[in-house]
């Protein structure tokens, strides 16, 4: 039986423990669930340790991975710091989610509580799914990025790598966010976002350029 090791001892590190124990509580995935964290003053060897040690302790057919950061830029470094040295991340999809057979989840992904994921929808790597979020037919959601709590987006629309949608935000039916964007909290998206933008507001608009981080 495996480990998990989430990436990050925090509060949404701590969501992701108390989501993988609800799915080993029905499934028995793992022998135990630990953290791993770069903060040295966080590192006790009991609960939480230093990527080095886990290294030193437990091969690639002995652990897997779950990032446990929201932020899509720091997602992004840790998911390539683990796949680098050859070791693998886990899918975390709560029971209380609801999730179509042909939907397409890629390593690293959590779906969380009460989520709906539609028909031929595509999650890519390492992709977060905040509860309640509502991601209808033959949508995409690129590399790292992260769907915040209550988003909704309408069919056929797609999210780029590396970006973050704010909660209760929405999009419109074929609208595109680009690569490494923000969608503010309560927007509602009628146009496509470009690469690098952040927007809010209703009907949201551009607020700032530049290669921007949700937080």
């Amino acid at each position: 039986m495996m480990v998990l090791g989430i990436y990050g001892y925090g509060g949404h590190g701590l969501e992701v423990e108390e989501l993988a124990r609800t799915i080993n509580f029905k499934e028995n995935r793992w022998e135990k669930i630990i953290f791993i964290d770069d903060t040295p003053s966080k590192v006790d060897n009991q609960k939480v340790f230093s990527f080095e040690t886990i290294l030193s302790t437990y091969s690639e057919s002995e652990i897997e991975f779950m990032v446990g950061l929201g932020e899509p830029v720091l997602r992004e470094k840790i998911f390539y710091k683990i796949k680098v040295r050859g070791y693998k991340l886990a899918r975390l999809i709560h029971p209380l989610a609801v999730v179509a057979e042909d939907v397409e989840i890629k390593e690293g992904t959590m779906v969380s509580a009460h989520s709906f994921i539609s028909v031929k929808v595509h999650l890519s790597e390492n992709v977060l799914i905040q509860p309640m979020a509502a991601i209808h037919h033959e949508c995409r959601v690129g590399k790292h990025s992260v769907i915040g709590t209550s988003v909704s987006m309408g069919g056929n629309s797609c999210i780029g790598d590396n970006s973050f949608m704010g909660l209760n935000s929405s999009l419109k039916q074929g609208i595109t966010v680009g690569n490494r964007s923000v969608v503010g909290m309560g927007a509602v998206v009628i146009k496509n976002v470009a690469d690098k933008t952040t927007v809010a507001g209703n009907p949201a608009v551009m607020i700032k350029e530049g290669d921007v981080r949700a937080f």
